[in-house]
């Protein structure tokens, strides 16, 4: 029977995922299949190994240990951080699968992202535009990354412009600098050599329980399902940004485990930490002045 882990964050993030995956990956080293659940690249999650400190947020924090990946259809795909992720590894995944119904980020979602935020004053997203993502993609004709790549050139760059022009129905862009990123063509072209990057790196499948069958995934001893964010982020149906627009419990980890044929043994593990960190502005459970906790304790501008 293979086993299967979900690694599941208690609070608000930063609860050391990443530590836990690492840990039954590198003690389970080639036969682990490190299954990226939910949310997108905006997850930052840290292990420290010999080479020093690694932040992945597009990659499982098991890739290190020699882990391959698996983008699942609740993953959001960014390709420009993809890219940006998988030339400073220092092991390389000798699979990364992704489901055919991934959607996926472009810089016009990014940018939209970043500009609201600087609009209203506040720092309530990472700026990776997951949001903006998710509601493009409830109101907006969608293309699969695989079909988009699929594309001669002119589609390509035609789909895009539809895309800004999307966003330059309401958005206003005030600041000359992220007007000229806006409007650049390079932008564009830049950002199709990115899909054309992680097209070639990547395996698209059906799913994974049909997958699961074929010869490739029976490779694998442990499915390890690495969550982004924590339970007290978990998506209220609120667009609001104080929340991550996913499943951050063990549900989508269950969907995709009980829609196989195969048989799991199931451990559901629940990290947490004897302390509170969260990224950017929003309720934070019995906040306190770092001072009350000790005054040797310094700022740190990610939390």
């Amino acid at each position: 029977m293979k086993k299967a882990r979900i690694i599941i964050g208690a609070n608000y993030g930063d609860e050391g995922k990443g530590t836990v995956v690492a840990r039954y990956t590198k003690n389970n080293p080639g036969n682990v299949l490190n299954v990226l659940t939910n949310g997108g690249a905006q997850r930052g999650h840290s292990i420290l190994t010999e080479d020093g400190n690694i932040t992945s947020q597009h990659f499982g924090s098991g890739t290190y240990y020699g882990a391959d990946n698996y983008y699942s259809r609740f993953f959001i795909l960014n390709p420009m951080q993809f890219v940006k992720e998988y030339e400073s590894l220092i092991v390389k995944p000798k699979h990364i699968y992704r489901d055919k119904q991934c959607i996926w980020t472009t810089p016009y979602d990014s940018l939209a992202n970043l500009i609201s935020e600087r609009l209203q004053n506040r720092q309530a997203s990472c700026g990776m535009g997951i949001w903006n993502t998710i509601r493009r993609s409830k109101t907006f004709i969608n293309v699969s990354f695989g079909g988009f790549n699929m594309l001669d050139a002119g589609f390509k760059y035609r789909y895009l412009d539809t895309i800004k022009e999307f966003y330059e129905k309401e958005l206003i862009i005030s600041d000359n600098t992220l007007k000229s990123v806006w409007n650049s063509e390079y932008l564009k072209t830049h950002f199709i050599e990115d899909c054309k990057f992680m097209y070639e790196h990547t395996i698209e499948v059906d799913s994974m329980p049909k997958a699961i069958i074929g010869s490739s995934f029976n490779d694998y001893d442990e499915f390890i399902f690495e969550n982004g964010q924590g339970l007290l982020l978990c998506d209220t149906g609120l667009d609001i940004p104080d929340t991550t627009p996913s499943n951050t419990g063990i549900q989508d980890a269950l969907d995709i485990l009980n829609e196989s044929d195969g048989k799991f043994d199931i451990t559901a593990h629940y990290v947490t930490r004897p302390y509170l960190t969260r990224h950017g502005f929003g309720e934070l459970t019995n906040e306190k002045n770092r001072s009350f906790i000790s005054n040797s304790v310094q700022e740190d501008r990610t939390n």
